[in-house]
């Protein structure tokens, strides 16, 4: 079980570094992805319903909230570009934790761009012609294949290794499979303030003591 939590958390967290710099965007609206897995390793085998099978984001201006509903819970991620911080709220086994992200971490992750290499490819997403590009971290031990539309304003590309417009689809190795998500909705909407707000009754907790309860970092 906790493979499976660390698999969901890692995803989260992934996506978090990756969207803080999609969220200042001319975009408004909701955004519904589809997550498909292949290759699932032994140690997860049987655990297929518990994993998350949709992902949803919000985006308004310089903000943007992910959510994901599975069998063990509820997870949110909320990221604020003018502020510099964000938070991540987890409701799972009866507990709800809240873990801050500070201006200084804020700035850490989203500083960790990945390398852009384009290619010819082109396939239709939700209604969207989009193209393909190959992303890696600085080191190459995370690889992405992304597919993006350029017709999604995206005001933060410079900020992003150049990528020229916004993610529909992703595939990437998570835990020794293969995670893809691709966007089966896009909807140009009114999002109100309230949907970046903290949840009540949730436990604060820093990074470093919530990767100590997990027992070890992520």
């Amino acid at each position: 079980m906790k493979i499976l939590y660390k698999s969901t958390l890692n995803f989260l967290i992934l996506f978090f570094i990756l969207f803080t710099a999609f969220a200042q965007s001319n975009f408004e609206g909701k955004i519904v992805y589809t997550i498909t897995y292949e290759d699932m390793p032994a140690e997860m085998k049987g655990m297929e319903s518990m994993l998350p099978k949709e992902m949803k984001m919000h985006i308004k201006e310089n903000k943007s909230r992910i959510e994901q509903n599975q069998m063990m819970g509820k997870m949110i991620v909320v990221s604020d570009m003018d502020q510099k911080n964000g938070f991540m709220e987890m409701a799972m086994g009866g507990q709800q934790i809240r873990i801050n992200i500070s201006t200084a971490e804020f700035e850490q992750e989203t500083n960790k761009l990945p390398k852009v290499e384009y290619l010819d490819d082109i396939k239709d997403i939700a209604g969207y012609a989009c193209k393909k590009a190959i992303m890696s971290d600085e080191n190459g031990q995370l690889t992405m294949t992304v597919y993006y539309t350029d017709k999604i304003n995206n005001k933060a590309q410079k900020e992003f290794a150049g990528l020229n417009g916004f993610p529909l689809q992703y595939s990437m190795i998570q835990q020794g499979m293969k995670v893809i998500m691709t966007a089966s909705e896009v909807s140009e909407e009114s999002v109100p303030e309230s949907t970046f707000d903290k949840s009540e009754g949730y436990q604060d907790m820093s990074q470093s003591d919530f990767q100590k309860m997990m027992g070890g970092g992520f």
